[in-house]
């Protein structure tokens, strides 16, 4: 099996003042409007960073919504991508740009062409297809034009009131409805996540083990690759996010949901989390992408 390692992380700042979600006054008071029958409103914020101790940046991220209202069909798209690469300078930045290239190339075939043609609805068999399809397209673009680098890749599909991912790597996709705890959606896949399931140590043992940014299934690995797949219901206004490592590895899932918290309201969201990691020592690239669905 090929096992792919990142570039040890220097180590973070000791006890790092991590500034809190400001307070909203309307939080308490105001609840979502949900209209089950109505198309969603996405609002959507992206932003990245270099963190405090790279050189450069290995991350790829993309996110584009659109609308579609026809007399034959009314659509929401949402399609959200975050890839997070290894391999050193030139390697990581172009396997992770290929992932997004050779994703976005074949859902735009497999989904988005059919919708703007007037296809009025997917079986939710069909787009985890897709999904998988394009997961095996980045793969092969990886393998092809980047031989010996990897990348994580997470991607999300919000079609009308459904969420649908797929994800192979340590980037993240949460979900984070209004007013319950956050919820991680996707599993990473590193030895020491592995480590953590087999009982064999603890969570604060996995956040400083020797092997921690080592991962045993990522794009560029050519024996058992395989992506994971899921879809859930939005039933009710929640947020998304996605993130890599840079993010997830140096600010608290309670932070985060905090910050999350504030999204209906600020549009600075994305860079307030982009903040907070490298008040937290900003050991690597860090990117994000929150998505609002009300």
């Amino acid at each position: 099996m090929k096992l792919f390692s990142r570039k040890p992380k220097p180590e973070a700042i000791q006890n790092p003042e991590t500034p809190e979600a400001e307070e909203d006054p309307l939080l308490e008071e105001t609840r979502p409007f949900f209209v089950p029958h109505e198309l969603p409103t996405l609002r959507v914020q992206a932003a990245q960073s270099v963190g405090m101790a790279r050189s450069h940046n290995e991350d790829a991220v993309y996110a584009m919504q659109l609308t579609l209202l026809t007399p034959e069909s009314r659509h929401v798209f949402g399609l959200f991508m975050i890839a997070d690469g290894m391999g050193g300078h030139l390697g990581g930045e172009l396997a992770s740009s290929l992932a997004i290239q050779g994703a976005s190339n074949s859902l735009y075939r497999s989904l988005l062409e059919p919708l703007r043609l007037g296809q009025k609805n997917f079986s939710d068999e069909e787009i985890s297809e897709a999904l998988n399809a394009a997961m095996h397209a980045a793969q092969e673009l990886v393998l092809n034009q980047a031989a010996g680098s990897g990348t994580t890749l997470t991607m999300a599909i919000v079609l009308d009131r459904n969420l649908y991912f797929a994800h192979v790597g340590d980037s993240r996709l949460y979900l984070a409805p209004y007013g319950e705890p956050l919820q991680v959606l996707t599993k990473d896949h590193s030895l020491v996540r592995r480590l953590v399931d087999l009982g064999q140590i603890d969570e604060d043992e996995a956040k400083t083990h020797p092997q921690r940014n080592v991962l045993f299934r990522a794009l560029g690995q050519e024996d058992g690759f395989k992506a994971d797949l899921g879809a859930v219901k939005l039933e009710n206004p929640v947020n998304l996010l996605l993130c890599s490592d840079g993010l997830w590895g140096l600010v608290q899932d309670q932070s985060l949901a905090e910050t999350l918290r504030a999204a209906r309201w600020s549009d600075k969201i994305a860079q307030k989390l982009i903040n907070m990691a490298n008040a937290a020592g900003g050991t690597d690239n860090i990117s994000v992408i929150a998505v609002t669905i009300i």
